[in-house]
């Protein structure tokens, strides 16, 4: 069998190649067989940041060919042999994207001497070529040159064969899974996830969490993550070294569980929900009309009369436009729309006529307080039954004077023990305006049977 042992250098950001070197290595004759070297010029510029790792800069590539005009060796020299890398993913999508921009597919069976190497040889304080070679004692000249790592890539290779080439040949066949996890990433960590609703942990090198997610298969959502293949995603897929979980039952739990602890570990990976500012208030107030009113506000520690709080006035939009349209509320009321004349929604039938005189104040306010009615269970305190982890098995969350506290799993035998022995047990949580919104979006899904009311106040004192 012969492999193509590649290595390439790139811009970074932008992954344009600038060297590549592949090197034909046949393990019959146990020897290199075919070569192809080149500098690449990558049609942009070299950040300096890349030079000074490579010691690539832009006059070296002046006159180096461009990709299209070394495409038909790269093809060749790599066709009907298995295309190998250390981190394999990397390597071949840069190779790949380059040939989809000119029009071709190019696909080959490949493997990846990270995820081959933490097999044959386990044990090692790291795997990156550079330590790896130097824990094997594999000479590396020109490290971060596509010349001598590919070498030292293609030395490993032999060793490998020599010490185990049955699994070796088992990490080429085509519809290995292997094939699509991140190159630091143990088979049996990905193995051993569930496919059931909770959140998961991705974790670096030293254990440190990197990303975190919720779903209902925990399993099915992280192969999502893997069968992404763009380069952009190569970063955070390359730190991945262990994947730990933590079972829900639910998916509303799933997500209150989720917003916490990117709140607790600030993930690197976790963009959307790093947010920390005090967010947005949804408030009330009667207008010289005598009407109810709704408005979005800054939120302040101050802040007594919030109905609702959001993240974003993105969030506390899209809020007020879904329950105009469920209760046929008018949205220049709720300040959705400041047109002169009737509301846009008013033209629709959508709005019965506040805006224009055609409803009473008391008709509207009665409606508008049904409305908000609808989601006040956040107002007072409430013990929420869910979905548990298993069967005969209950979640539930506790919600003390409209603030989130923790949660609890209990079995459902014991589910009428006494409600104080269920809010002792429960795993204490920081209320914020993300675990708000998550409140405001799923309470008034959960039945009325699953729901204990401990103390509720009337919904008039929200106005």
């Amino acid at each position: 069998m012969q492999y193509a042992v590649v290595d390439i250098e790139t811009t970074g950001q932008s992954n344009k190649i600038t060297e590549i070197a592949i090197y034909v290595y046949d393990d019959e004759v146990g020897e290199v067989v075919d070569e192809f070297t080149s500098l690449v010029n990558p049609e942009c510029s070299i950040p300096p940041f890349i030079t000074k790792l490579t010691g690539i800069d832009d006059d070296m590539v002046a006159d180096a060919p461009r990709f299209f005009e070394i495409a038909k060796e790269v093809h060749q020299i790599t066709e009907n042999r298995i295309f190998v890398a250390h981190s394999v993913g990397f390597d071949y999508n840069v190779i790949r994207g380059e040939f989809k921009e000119l029009g071709a597919d190019f696909r080959r069976k490949k493997a990846c001497t990270v995820r081959m190497s933490r097999k044959i040889f386990p044990g090692l304080k790291s795997y990156s070529l550079g330590k790896l070679c130097e824990s094997l004692s594999i000479p590396i000249y020109d490290r971060h040159r596509a010349t001598g790592d590919a070498m030292a890539t293609t030395i490993l290779l032999r060793m490998m064969l020599n010490e185990n080439r049955e699994h070796v040949l088992d990490s080429t066949k085509l519809k290995n899974k292997e094939g699509s996890l991140p190159p630091n990433l143990p088979r049996a960590s990905f193995e051993r996830l569930p496919d059931q609703t909770g959140v998961y942990y991705m974790h670096n090198q030293e254990g440190k969490v990197i990303y975190v997610g919720k779903a209902k298969e925990i399993r099915n959502r992280i192969s999502g993550h893997f069968a992404d293949t763009s380069l952009r995603k190569w970063p955070f897929k390359n730190q991945i070294h262990d994947i730990t979980y933590k079972l829900t039952g639910s998916e509303m739990l799933a997500l209150l569980v989720e917003a916490a602890e990117i709140k607790n570990h600030f993930p690197e990976f976790n963009k959307a929900q790093k947010y920390s500012g005090t967010g947005y208030a949804l408030c009330s107030y009667t207008d010289q009309a005598g009407v109810l009113r709704l408005e979005i506000v800054k939120n302040k520690k101050s802040l007594r009369n919030a109905i609702a709080n959001f993240s974003n006035t993105v969030r506390a939009r899209s809020f007020l436009r879904n329950l105009a349209d469920e209760h046929q509320l008018c949205a220049k009321m709720l300040g959705l729309q400041t047109t002169k004349g009737p509301c846009f929604d008013y033209q629709l039938q959508k709005c019965k006529g506040i805006c224009i005189g055609e409803e009473s104040s008391e008709d509207y306010n009665q409606r508008l307080e049904k409305a908000v009615e609808s989601f006040s269970l956040q107002c007072g305190t409430y013990l929420v039954w869910l979905k548990g982890r298993q069967r005969e098995e209950r979640a539930y969350i506790y919600i003390e004077d409209g603030q989130y506290r923790g949660y609890g799993f209990v079995d459902e035998s014991s589910q009428n023990q006494h409600i104080n022995q269920l809010i002792e047990s429960i795993v204490p949580q920081q209320h914020n305006v993300e675990i708000q919104h998550i409140l405001n979006a799923h309470l008034q899904r959960v039945p009325s049977r699953d729901i204990i009311t401990i103390n509720g106040p009337a919904i008039a004192r929200r106005f």
